[in-house]
């Protein structure tokens, strides 16, 4: 059962989570991954991605990971505020935090106006 009753990632969502996160550990060998689901995806194709990061020495980690693009072969594209460690006493928060962060249904071509 899910956390948070979102839905279970597919293998290839699963890849790009896997290998985006490892990419910050000193030893990504040792790192489990005991829940990886979907917890939204807008209508430009981002998605953004629950997962819980469980280390060798028995610390997990709940993190929110936005990917602008995820292909099926789990290439991805990610931007530089992709990655959010969240409270899960706060995680919808969290995750409305994360949307505006990572612009969110925005087109992606879109310019500002501050005019």
């Amino acid at each position: 059962m899910l956390t948070y009753g979102l839905r279970e990632a597919a293998e290839h969502e699963r890849q790009a989570t896997i290998d985006l996160v490892s990419h910050f550990s000193d030893h990504p060998e040792t790192l489990r991954f005991p829940e990886i689901s979907v917890v939204s995806t807008d209508i430009y194709g981002r998605e953004m991605v629950f997962v819980r990061v469980l280390q060798e020495d028995g610390y997990e980690e709940a993190l929110l990971v936005a990917f602008r693009q995820i292909a099926e072969d789990g290439g991805y594209l990610a931007g530089p505020k992709a990655v959010l460690r969240v409270r899960e006493s706060s995680f919808y928060t969290g995750v409305e935090h994360h949307k505006v962060r990572n612009n969110w249904e925005c087109p992606p071509d879109a310019v500002p106006n501050f005019g």
